[in-house]
């Protein structure tokens, strides 16, 4: 898998970044994990951390690769968009999931919810993944930066709200559309990280239904979005 190991290569190699993508996490959200913070608070501060962590780190590589020509180069040499996408999604995944544990561990241990570790993990992975599979797709939206970046913070903040970061879902339609977000299980597992009701794995098969949906339609039709990712050189 290419993508994989030049993903990981970079990563490996670029370690003053490695080190600050680790620190600051921790130096951020561990005051909030040790503070007397209501479990709701602390759940949608972690909630919008991890979700802008995963689809920044996706979308601005993304587009910046598209802009200088790189990633028309790979497509052109006949790499297919979809293995790009997927083995891309994937390694941003895990290497995200590396960068964030020793802040979640924090979480869970201030909170005394380590019997909720592997849901917040299984939780924060489902998320991850999908932030960085929406990555991509935000950068062949945008021809620039600065629009990646506002569709990123837009497209998050939507998601996280509808999922109930913010505020509980009321009976209706944003019940249904949290039902379905794929940042419920994240919401369900946080909260059960921080002491409140235990892991409901009942509400997570919409969300991730929702996510297979989403990987397998970029999948089948690249032809939707990869051709937006290939950008006029700049000279």
């Amino acid at each position: 898998m290419t993508i994989w190991r030049l993903a990981w290569r970079s990563a490996l190699r670029r370690r003053r970044l490695l080190v600050w993508n680790v620190a600051v996490p921790l130096l951020l959200l561990t005051p909030v994990a040790l503070s007397d913070a209501a479990a709701p608070h602390r759940v949608a501060v972690f909630g919008v951390f991890l979700v802008f962590f995963g689809t920044f780190g996706s979308t601005i590589p993304a587009v910046r690769d598209a802009r200088d020509g790189w990633l028309d180069e790979v497509l052109r040499a006949g790499y297919p968009a979809p293995r790009w996408l997927l083995e891309r999604t994937l390694a941003g995944t895990a290497i995200d999931a590396v960068q964030l544990l020793p802040v979640l561990g924090v979480l869970l241990w201030t909170s005394g919810g380590l019997r909720a570790g592997p849901a917040v993990l299984l939780a924060t992975l489902i998320a991850l993944w999908f932030a960085n599979l929406a990555g991509p797709l935000v950068a062949a939206a945008v021809r620039s930066l600065a629009e990646a970046a506002l569709a990123s913070a837009a497209l998050s903040l939507l998601l996280l709200h509808l999922a109930g970061f913010f505020r509980a879902p009321a009976p209706g339609w944003s019940e249904v559309a949290a039902a379905w977000n794929p940042y419920a299980p994240l919401w369900d597992a946080l909260r059960a990280g921080v002491g409140a009701p235990p892991v409901d794995l009942l509400a997570w098969p919409r969300g991730l239904l929702l996510v297979l949906i989403v990987t397998l339609g970029a999948a089948a039709f690249p032809s939707v979005w990869s051709r937006r990712l290939r950008w006029p050189r700049i000279s």
